[in-house]
């Protein structure tokens, strides 16, 4: 048999009523969601890849259709470019006291573009004044959401589903009497189906009424997150040549969002009430689309011939995103009757990531190679969250500012050519932090190998990050010493190849 006597009755969860009573619990959600969303970093090819990155003032490859677009003046005829990539996630976790690992591989398409060149005569010398104006259109993958994450733990008497499901249940206050929702009354249909599987009770007496858990410490809890998807951009940019000295670009980015979690926690433990086993599944499903546009202007300089300086400047990406949540407890009462019940809020708002400031300055050594280093600046603190809920929207950009700080990406890279048809390529990437409050540290080393054959080009490249642990939580309450936080380190190996063809 199974229950669902509160889906039965008029279900009044709807997303606003949820607001009204856990904004900060939905809005530390898209707290986590906003920087998620803004952690973009624009894609680069195979060669770039091999420098760590670092190409705002290099220009000549089809990574400055996605960066810097002043990058495509420098081309001198039109190409073609295509890269396919291999990702690996590698996580560790410890979870109450016990070590999990994890990891999962991923094949993508880093990006795939074009640009056409286009030389202009419009005075005698050729190598004066506008040179050549060359537009590009490409694909670009520039976040990936691709994981698999699993681990398990045991509880004490403060932190299982029980005790969660108390704490929700103490939290939902009836105004009228200043004491929380009886079973059948609650807004949280979770909490209701907690009671009816007894995993809660609901305590009464002449002057107070409240939750309480009614499952013992020591259960064995197990927890995976599968996540899907990515962003992307559509890139139209235009790189113009000015005397083989000064090159700007223009370039407008249209942006989307593909993103699922699924999430579940099974908690397998013993009911003190009647001394029996459960077996509860807390299940979690995200499912986000967005689109935005974004709008990026550069320049690159070469005072002499052998130093190159470039600078770019991305603006925010205005997103305009759809979310649905779905949350569902399952588990069977003593009776062996199964109790299920979910809470669901489709939702929509709006979000502008911060503001993208790219430096760079290269070095060339004759016809041998070249050092280039990049400075990138994103203050995350101005993320801005907006939707048709002021409380949410309050809170929410509260907490981003008190959250989110600025951050400094650097990086170093080096090519050396070995013959004039191989080159060696190498680098390294620090990522700054951008919590206030958390030190977290993301260092990247790089390396990799480019043939040129005549009109046609082959890079490869190998990109290794090794990230600090980060702590996450399936469920949290006020007091973070009794969360049961996952502290998660991931570390990322890809690969890429790029095929470019000249035409």
């Amino acid at each position: 048999m199974i229950i669902l006597t509160k889906n039965m009755k008029l279900k009044i969860f709807a997303l606003t009523t949820f607001i009204v009573g856990a904004v900060s619990s939905v809005s530390a959600q898209y707290t986590a969601d906003a920087l998620k969303f803004s952690g973009t970093e624009n894609s680069v090819t195979a060669r770039f890849g091999g420098l760590g990155g670092p190409h705002t003032s290099l220009g000549g490859d089809l990574s400055s259709l996605y960066g810097n677009p002043a990058g495509l003046g420098m081309f001198s005829s039109s190409e073609f470019s295509f890269t396919p990539g291999y990702v690996n996630s590698s996580n560790k976790t410890t979870y109450l006291g016990q070590n999990s690992e994890s990891s999962l591989g991923n094949l993508n398409i880093n990006n795939l573009g074009v640009v056409f060149h286009s030389p202009t005569y419009r005075t005698g010398d050729l190598k004066k004044g506008l040179v050549s104006i060359n537009f590009g259109i490409g694909y670009q993958k520039n976040n990936f959401f691709r994981n698999e994450i699993s681990f398990d733990g045991v509880t004490n008497n403060a932190n299982g589903l029980g005790n969660y499901f108390a704490y929700l249940g103490n939290t939902d206050i009836n105004p009228d009497n200043n004491q929380p929702y009886p079973p059948n009354q609650i807004f949280d249909n979770l909490v209701f189906a907690a009671h009816e599987g007894f995993l809660i009770d609901y305590n009464t007496d002449a002057n107070e009424s409240f939750y309480s858990s009614n499952t013992r410490a020591n259960a064995n809890q197990v927890v995976s997150y599968d996540r899907k998807g990515g962003q992307s951009n559509v890139d139209f940019s235009l790189g113009m040549n000015f005397s083989n000295k000064f090159y700007l670009g223009f370039g407008l980015g249209l942006a989307s969002i593909n993103y699922r979690s699924e999430e579940l926690l099974n908690e397998q433990g013993l009911n003190f009430v009647d001394n029996v086993n459960y077996n509860a599944n807390f299940t979690k499903s995200f499912d986000t689309r967005g689109s935005g546009v974004n709008f990026k202007i550069g320049a690159i300089l070469k005072p002499v011939k052998e130093i190159r300086l470039g600078l770019s400047l991305e603006t925010p990406t205005y997103y305009s995103i759809d979310d649905d949540y779905y949350e569902e407890l399952s588990l069977r009462d003593p009776d062996n009757r199964l109790i299920t019940d979910n809470n669901s809020s489709p939702f929509s708002y709006r979000l502008n990531t911060p503001l993208k400031l790219n430096g760079g300055i290269s070095f060339f050594i004759g016809n041998k190679g070249f050092i280039s280093a990049d400075i990138n600046y994103q203050d995350f603190s101005t993320i801005k969250f907006r939707s048709d809920e002021n409380a949410l929207n309050i809170n929410t950009n509260r907490q981003i500012t008190s959250t989110y700080q600025e951050s400094i990406n650097v990086g170093l890279g080096a090519e050396f050519k070995v013959t004039n048809s191989v080159a060696l390529r190498a680098g390294y990437r620090n990522l700054g932090s951008p919590y206030q409050d958390i030190d977290f540290k993301a260092h990247r080393y790089t390396g990799g190998i480019g043939y040129r054959f005549g009109s046609y080009t082959l890079d490869f490249a190998l990109q290794h990050q090794q990230n600090s642990a980060l702590s996450t939580s399936f469920y949290t309450f006020d007091n973070p010493q009794v969360t049961p936080f996952a502290n998660t380190k991931t570390n990322v190996t890809a690969v890429s190849i790029t095929f470019g063809a000249r035409f």
